[in-house]
């Protein structure tokens, strides 16, 4: 993917750090899954730079919190990108957790299993009902291959923890049945 050199080139001249999440990161982990973006989580005290960063890339921002900016190529073609705005706090955990993949062209910084595993139950306290089936399973693939089951006292303390003990009852009852 040519946009994943342009940004890695761009962040590593400016010493910005950044990490592959989503379903790019699923993939890497072999969770195969199709997607239709980009994510990626940056520090939030970063957000001009990346929105710089994306608009001399061609993207144009369309919606932005303080938790999240979402473009999209002016080119057609163009895979839409997704910056998840994070503390330093919180990414410095997430690097120093994360892996590299040359899978995309250059070394590129990727969330972990466990990190995946806690942005899935964050995500899932404000999903509406069609996405929370899609990162069920994906939550579910990542338990797998972590090793971890749902019935675990671990992945109970996970769901207290980055979700909801709902989330937790949701899931046992789907392995259940």
């Amino acid at each position: 993917m040519q946009i994943l050199t342009g940004i890695h080139s761009a962040a590593t001249s400016a010493h910005k750090r950044f990490l592959l999440i989503g379903g790019h990161a699923l993939n890497v982990h072999g969770i195969m899954r199709a997607t239709g973006d980009i994510d990626i989580m940056v520090e939030a005290g970063d957000a001009e730079f990346w929105r710089g960063l994306l608009e001399r890339l061609g993207y144009e921002i369309f919606h932005q919190s303080s938790a999240f900016m979402q473009s999209k190529s002016k080119e057609l073609t163009g895979w839409p990108i997704d910056l998840m705005l994070v503390d330093t706090q919180t990414m410095d955990k997430v690097s120093n957790d994360s892996t590299t993949t040359e899978v995309f062209g250059p070394p590129l910084p990727v969330a972990s299993v466990a990190s995946l595993i806690a942005m899935k139950l964050h995500a899932l306290k404000f999903v509406d009902a069609v996405r929370a089936l899609k990162d069920q399973s994906d939550l579910l693939a990542l338990l797998e291959l972590s090793g971890m089951t749902v019935h675990s006292e671990a992945f109970r303390q996970l769901c207290e923890r980055y979700g909801t003990l709902e989330i937790y009852e949701r899931l046992a009852a789907i392995k259940n049945s």
